[in-house]
């Protein structure tokens, strides 16, 4: 892989239109590109993307697609592509190879909700299609996600880019009144503590603050962004996340807790230029 070419043709690649089928030259090789749910399982997922339904930036709230907008159909071929979210060669050289699917999020995006500080390009797992998670962590997950990641661009103030969560469904406070639950992990691609990069895991001590902060778990290092495809394979079973072959304990506050799983371009950051942002190619994203 030439990272020079990748990023690139990534570059180049934001400028196209937002309805565009994934490729931008009109030659046969950017035709062929496989749509985005040939690639990954898009059967049982909604996409909140960084703009609002009339497609500005800002503001609030931001758009999220129904898994039956994402898929293909008679009215679209290849289900939904836009700059946000479409299919690419890995190369970014417009010749036949390796294609996976480029999400991108500037940091000018629009906001979920009155409590999201930060845009996103995030998928949002649904056991079963049209209808939000409900599994418990004491539960236990019933799928794990695998995700292949390359991460190409990163924000420019703290570098990071929330790619895979286990999100907190619904819990009570120390009044009794129902609210959002916290995140119970989060997976970040970020700068290292002293050189390159690193995707680590941060698993919230508690649902209620009453231990405070997280638990950390390094699970790979690269030099730099495009250099390398990262791997997360993760999964909640008997009061622990089982994360790339190792685990991290769960708190007793979190066991009746709802979950669900999300994945993508999550920002810690927000700004005024719409260039800047982050960006990941997705080559796999399974639940099973």
């Amino acid at each position: 892989m030439h990272r020079r070419h990748l990023l690139l043709g990534l570059a180049s690649a934001t400028c196209l239109p937002a309805c565009g089928g994934g490729g931008g030259d009109g030659t046969d090789a950017a035709s062929s590109l496989p749509p985005p749910a040939e690639l990954l399982d898009l059967d049982h997922v909604t996409l909140t993307l960084p703009v609002k339904a009339d497609g500005t930036t800002g503001g609030l709230p931001a758009r999220t697609l129904k898994t039956v907008e994402l898929l293909p159909s008679a009215g679209a071929p290849r289900g939904h592509e836009s700059d946000w979210f479409r299919s690419v060669w890995v190369d970014g050289t417009g010749a036949r190879g390796e294609a996976a699917v480029m999400l991108w999020c500037p940091v000018t995006g629009a906001l979920s909700s009155a409590t999201s500080d930060s845009p996103r390009t995030e998928f949002r797992h649904q056991v079963r299609s049209g209808a939000n998670d409900g599994w418990t962590i004491g539960a236990g997950s019933p799928v794990t996600m695998t995700i292949d990641i390359l991460p190409t661009q990163m924000p420019p103030l703290r570098g990071t880019v929330i790619v895979a969560q286990i999100h907190g469904w619904q819990m009570s406070d120390a009044r009794g009144a129902v609210v959002s639950a916290p995140p119970l992990l989060l997976v970040v691609v970020e700068p290292g503590p002293t050189r390159g990069w690193q995707l680590r895991a941060k698993l919230r001590r508690s649902a209620d603050d009453s231990v405070s902060g997280y638990d950390s778990l390094v699970l790979q290092t690269f030099a730099t962004p495009g250099e390398a495809w990262l791997t997360l394979q993760v999964a909640v079973a008997d009061m622990r996340v089982h994360i790339n072959g190792r685990s991290m304990p769960i708190d007793p506050s979190w066991r009746d807790i709802g979950a669900y799983y999300k994945a993508g371009v999550y920002l810690d950051e927000t700004g005024t230029d719409p260039a800047q942002g982050g960006r990941l190619l997705m080559r796999r994203l399974v639940f099973r």
